[in-house]
């Protein structure tokens, strides 16, 4: 599109014009104050508050002009169901808009009362010195005017003064000087002395928002009087949030700016980027109405003037004589340049004795339609701005014509003047304006039909012209339409245009429908809009032609021929100029990226070949090579032999243009032989050892190779190179076998005589000398046998046809899978067979050959190699699910079903885990260092029909996970060992898998009761002096260890011992002893049989004492229950040795509070039985304690005591508390709730709150957080029992 000016083809929305953020070109800050204090608040007023200005005024800018360009750059903008969307433009804040029309009055002597007849404007055909005086349309400046520069509402940005401003900036910089205001009304000054009048910051204030107001409102009136509707934002400060008196203020400078309308005064006090892009979306809401009402009003005006317009009919066009026309000048004009960058404009070549004549009707009434097409695009209704612009479209049509329709004796603009070239240029963009709409309407169909009679219509007037079809001219400018066409969807569909194709209909479909044809169910293709790939397409091929058109006007040229009807010698050295290659290509490219992303290969293809056709056409051989190259590709593989001849051909072209001879005679080859060389097996699947044969098929066409060629060598290369063929030319004109060589099919046996030999640059090869000379029409096939020597998959990798010159070597490489390989064709084998030739004699037989069909598809180039069927059988015995921990057997029997002794070799490999923890190893001895494969496991010579028996061990342990064991059984001939293990050749294999799951033995959880805790003295100390000091104590705690064992195996378990090891840390602060308990069953044996789901218990009482009384008391670790076991046998069974199983037992928690309270109960309580309550209170710090100690009445008992008391608790000492009580009811009741709380000591360090202390009761409960006791009184009993 660039060819276009771009005012006339950018999408027309509203224009907002915003001042006081800057222009964006600059971070200056904006001030509602006077030049004066704006330069003093710049020098002397706080840097962070400028910051702060500036981070808004930046981020408001950004999110307001967030959407100029759109997502189409302009192009394809608003478009349909777009909301609220300006075209955002930051101006200065003392910017002057442009006026309505400009005034010639004098100010020095013009009244002010007095009205003067106003000017037509700067860009109306009827002001001299305006770009398109006398007869000129539509000038891009006046679009651009509308879009740029004046816009259909103002938004101002004021900053709201704030007390909280030092004494010079409060001021604006003024102290003691005067401030001068216009506070009369009158415009005359008043000399306000700071002092007198303005001594508070109350009275600052108010002035200071007087000055704000009065600013907004000579803005408002500025605006206004130029029709443009003005708003006004005022952005408070964080100061101002708080400030009780912000409504009155702001209430005071909206109703004094004059601006008490709805949407035009704002307040903005968010400075988050969310609340900032929300104020932004919100701001464009409320001005869009009345900015759409802007240009609404506009429409009328203009729509107005067009009513006016006498009828063309009724004014018949009269050619004024140049001395009867009106001194129109040009005068030198302020204005800018008329024309951008990109609007063409040549130089007028009026006819001889033609004067410009005003612009008539017709073209007023062009003007004012595209106008009124341009306002209804700015207020978004789009089926109005179609309807002005194919108004404008059609008038402009008939002014093209020789003899208008429209104005009766109006010629049509004269061939390359200034105004046609600018009238095509507006029609063109007029056509493209009316494509874009409708496609924003989703109407495709009817942007097709306008682009089909665009270029129909210029067509037919391009042939009037005398520059039709036959020109350079026409395809240049039917290219650029297709292009721009193409640009458009291409933007348009990136910025989430779908092109939806459409669906044939039944003959019910609308007829007046002008996409379909005359038939029921067909399309009308030429109105289905495709994808921009077609048009760019298009447009190339018009390049292309256009290039033709201009070499036949130099040959012409050249031939010194008829040159009367020649374009200008201007306009052909320009065309001269341009490289019609490149646009071709880059035209291509274009086409070529649009169908890639819609997918369509056949057609990248397609135009990557004619990107290279252009590069070779334009010499650029290079290039067109690396583009043949890559296309030949695709064909070479699919056998598209007609297109790759053609691709070959022209490849071979610029070969020899850049001397690249090995292309050169690659592409020959391929060209002058249609040679096909195929290979494959006779079966799909062999064993190792046996022959297996194979054949090497080589066809050619009757036509190819025009003479006979000789190849030097046939070279076969597999993926094992132990097996490679080299087969060598002889030098001889015919073969030596059975056939003669008129024959059309040509054995080659090479079966026999082959020797492996070393070959330079093929290595170690079989070889043999063979006739490789290779004629056209015939089947040549070379048949081979190999023996495979281990097992696996053979393939053959390439096959290789060498010519070798003194000067080349020359390689053709086969892919080793022919075109049959994965089709359902069958392959065929020739077979030679003995036949009766009944022309002669029955009884005389000859050999014909002949193809035999393969079984299965295609023709296999690789074969499965795989051992003899093993004759050996494996039995396997074992009780699974084996056990953690253990030496689990596995018997493993091998019996010889084969009718001679044979050696066998054992493999055991334990297949890898991918968890972690799942250790585990294989054995045959326990006493040895087990592995994760045992490799090479003699058994030893096994006779016929007899078996052997080898014992594997599996242990595993961590994870109870089921254990995968690969078995492989190699065997060989007792008469015959190979000399070297297995896999090598004269060994059979069978190969089985082995699953055993694993299950922990034992289930074991524990239980760690506290027994007792305080303090005691520290043994061996008798020293008398030292006894109340802290070395002579230490802490007691005693916990009991309850380990719960269950047997979860389904064997029978033998147990040897439990036990837990004495653990004594290393640590001088903590000790901890272990005092075990047996057995609680069967503790009179040595070993005992666990049953299968059985519960056994063990018990230990763990003492823990701590020496250090201050540091706080770390976990002690008590270390793991050792289980020995081993599983129970049968007789027959393979006898296990004893192992061991750890569990960790759970750490001690010692107790990290210095005060320990205990109850100590007795052991039976009687209803009517009274009984004490004894609290054991332990203080282990070396302060004092009180305690506060709370007894609660329970209806259960009778309490005799006090209820609050207070205990002091000497430091490492123990203190009794006892409760005496009466029950009075039997059963599981509560005892008294007796409440400890440890008083607050704000005098030591760190300081102790008030805290209730938690109740241990040893035996009874083992959670402390439950602050109930329960305990069961007993019945009384009755007097006889008393007395017994």
């Amino acid at each position: 599109m660039e060819s276009l000016p771009r005012e006339f083809i950018l999408h027309k929305i509203p224009l907002m014009a915003v001042m006081g953020l800057g222009t964006g070109k600059d971070s200056e800050p904006t001030s509602p104050t006077s030049p004066v204090s704006r330069r003093n608040s710049m020098s002397t007023g706080s840097s962070s508050s400028i910051t702060t200005r500036q981070q808004i005024s930046k981020s408001l800018l950004a999110l307001l002009t967030a959407k100029n360009q759109g997502a189409g750059g302009g192009i394809w903008e608003a478009g349909k169901g777009s909301n609220a969307t300006f075209h955002v433009v930051a101006v200065e804040k003392n910017h002057e808009f442009p006026s309505r029309k400009f005034s010639s009055r004098s100010s020095s002597t013009a009244a002010p009362h007095l009205t003067m007849p106003v000017p037509h404007s700067p860009l109306s055909p009827l002001t001299p010195g305006s770009p398109l005086h006398p007869d000129g349309l539509i000038s891009p400046i006046w679009v651009r005017k509308h879009r740029e520069t004046i816009p259909a509402v103002a938004v101002g940005f004021y900053d709201l003064w704030d007390r909280s401003s030092s004494s010079t900036t409060a001021m604006g910089g003024i102290s003691s000087e005067k401030l001068d205001e216009k506070g009369d009304g009158n415009g005359v000054g008043v000399s306000i002395s700071v002092h007198e009048t303005l001594d508070t910051s109350d009275n600052i204030e108010k002035e200071r928002d007087r000055q704000l107001a009065a600013e907004i409102s000579e803005r408002r009136k500025t605006t206004q009087d130029r029709g443009i509707k003005f708003a006004a934002v005022v952005i408070l400060k964080q100061q101002h949030i708080d400030d009780p008196a912000i409504e009155e203020r702001i209430n005071f400078i909206r109703k004094s700016s004059g601006l008490e309308q709805k949407n035009s005064f704002f307040v903005l006090s968010s400075t988050t980027q969310n609340e900032l892009q929300n104020f932004a979306i919100n701001l464009q809401k409320s001005l869009y109405e009345v900015a759409l009402g802007y240009y609404r009003e506009i429409g009328k005006r203009i729509k107005k003037k067009r009513s006016k317009l006498p009828s063309p009919v009724s004014a018949p066009y009269v050619q004024l004589p140049s001395d009867q026309l009106p001194n129109m000048a040009p005068q030198r004009s302020k204005l800018p340049s008329p024309v951008s960058a990109s609007y063409v404009q040549l130089p007028s070549e009026q006819p001889p004795n033609m004067t410009p004549q005003p612009l008539g009707i017709q073209g007023w009434m062009v003007r004012y339609d595209y106008k009124m097409a341009t306002f209804a695009e700015f207020r978004q209704e789009i089926e109005t701005a179609i309807k002005y612009y194919e108004s404008a479209y059609n008038l402009l049509l008939d002014m093209f014509a020789p003899t208008s329709s429209i104005t009766p004796g109006a010629p049509g603009f004269p061939i390359r003047t200034k105004r046609w070239t600018e009238a095509k240029v507006l029609v063109d963009c007029i056509n493209l304006k009316i494509c874009k709409l409708n496609l924003y309407l989703d109407v495709p169909s009817a942007a097709t039909n306008q682009l089909n009679r665009h270029i129909s219509t210029f067509q037919r007037l391009s042939n009037t012209w005398g520059i039709g079809e036959n020109t350079f001219e026409y395809w240049a400018w039917l290219a650029k339409q297709y292009k721009i066409f193409g640009d458009l969807l291409d933007i348009a569909t990136r910025s989430g245009f779908k092109i939806n194709y459409p669906i044939v209909y039944s003959n019910n479909s609308n007829p007046a429908d002008y996409r379909y044809g005359y038939g029921g169910g067909s399309i009308n293709l030429k109105m289905v809009l495709q994808h921009a790939g077609f048009y760019y397409r298009f447009a190339a091929a018009c390049t292309s032609e256009r290039k033709k058109r201009f070499q036949s006007i130099n040959k012409l040229i050249r031939e010194s021929k008829d040159t009367s009807k020649l374009p200008p010698a201007q306009m052909l050295e320009a065309e001269g100029n341009i490289d019609h290659a490149v646009i071709t290509i880059e035209l291509l490219t274009k086409s070529y990226e649009q169908f890639k992303r819609y997918k369509s290969g056949r057609m990248t293809l397609y135009l990557a070949s004619e990107i290279a056709s252009t590069y070779f056409e334009s010499g650029k051989y290079e290039m067109a090579l690396k583009f043949f190259e890559r296309i030949a590709k695709t064909y070479r593989k699919e056998n598209w032999h007609s297109i790759l001849e053609s691709i070959l051909r022209l490849s071979l072209k610029c070969a020899r243009e850049l001397g690249d001879w090995e292309n050169v005679i690659k592409y020959l080859i391929e060209l002058l032989s249609d040679l096909t060389c195929n290979f494959q097996f006779r079966q799909t699947s062999t064993f190792v050892g046996a022959p297996t044969p194979f054949q090497i098929v080589i066809n050619t066409s009757s036509n190819s190779p025009v003479q006979p060629i000789r190849f030097d060598y046939l070279h076969l290369s597999f993926n094992n190179a132990h097996f490679n063929y080299h087969l060598i030319d002889k030098g001889e004109l015919t073969t030596n076998n059975s056939f003669n060589h008129k024959e059309k099919i040509k054995w080659v046996d090479c079966r026999e005589d082959c020797q492996q030999t070393e070959v330079e640059g093929f290595g170690f090869v079989w070889t043999k000398k063979v006739n490789l000379n290779i004629t056209s029409g015939s089947t040549f096939v070379y048949e081979g046998l190999l023996v495979p020597t281990e097992s696996g998959e053979l393939t053959l990798l390439t096959i290789s046809l060498g010519l070798l010159t003194p000067n080349w070597e020359i390689e053709l490489n086969f892919n080793s899978k022919s075109e049959f390989n994965d089709s359902k064709i069958k392959g065929k084998w020739l077979e030679f067979k003995q036949e009766n030739n009944t022309e002669l004699n029955d009884k005389i037989t000859v050999t014909k050959p002949k193809f035999v069909p393969l079984e299965g598809s295609g023709e296999p180039s690789s074969i499965k190699i795989t051992h003899k069927r093993a004759k050996v059988d494996i039995q396997v015995k074992h009780h699974s699910p084996a056990l953690l921990n253990e030496h689990f057997p596995i018997e493993l029997t091998i019996l010889n079903l084969e009718a001679e002794d044979v050696k066998v070799v054992l493999n055991v490999e334990l297949v890898s885990i991918d968890f972690e923890g799942s250790f585990a190893y294989l054995t045959t001895d326990i006493t040895e260092e087990g592995k994760q494969s045992l490799n090479g496991i003699d058994v030893g010579i096994i006779p016929a029909g007899q078996s052997s028996i080898k014992v594997v061990y599996i242990f595993g342990e961590k994870l109870p996970i089921t254990r995968t064991l690969h078995l492989s059984i190699w065997y060989a001939s007792a008469s015959g060992i190979p000399t070297t293990l297995p896999p090598t050749q004269g060994w059979i294999e069978k190969d089985e898998e082995l699953r055993i799951p694993f299950i922990v033995p034992f289930d074991v959880s524990f239980s760690l009761i506290s027994q007792y805790k305080g303090i005691k003295q520290k043994s061996g100390n008798n020293d008398v002096n030292k006894r109340d000091e802290q070395e002579s104590f230490e802490r007691l705690e005693r916990h009991l260890l309850v380990s719960k064992i269950t047997s979860s195996g389904p064997w029978d378990i033998i147990v040897s011992g439990v036990d837990l090891p004495d653990t004594l840390e290393s640590n001088n602060k903590l000790k901890i002893r272990g005092f075990s308990t047996e057995l609680e069953d069967d503790s009179h044996q040595q070993k005992q049989v666990w049953r299968p789901g059985g519960v056994y218990q063990a018990n230990y009482l763990l003492e823990l004492t701590n020496s250090d009384l201050v540091s706080s008391p770390v976990a002690v670790n008590t270390g793991s229950l050792v289980i020995t076991w081993r599983r129970s046998t049968k007789s027959g069974d393979v006898n296990t040795i004893f192992t061991k199983t750890m569990f960790p037992a759970p750490s001690i928690e010692p107790s990290k509070s210095f005060i320990s309270v205990t109850i100590l109960t007795p052991p039976a309580l009687v209803v009517g039985q009274l009984f004490t309550l004894t609290y054991d209170i332990t203080n282990f710090s070396l302060l004092p304690a009180q305690i506060h100690v709370y007894v609660e009445v329970h209806e259960a008992f009778v309490f005799a005591g006090y209820k609050q008391t207070l205990i002091r608790v000497s430091p490492l000492s123990t203190c009794l508390f006892k409760v005496n009580c009466f029950p009075l009811v039997a059963g599981k009741v509560r005892l008294p709730r007796v409440r400890f709380v440890l008083k607050a000591d704000p005098n030591i360090s760190p300081p102790i709150v008030d805290q209730d202390l938690k109740i241990f009761a040893p035996g009874i409960k083992e959670n402390t957080d439950d602050d109930d006791i329960m305990m069961f009184i007993r019945p009384r009993q009755n007097i006889e029992e008393i007395i017994q």
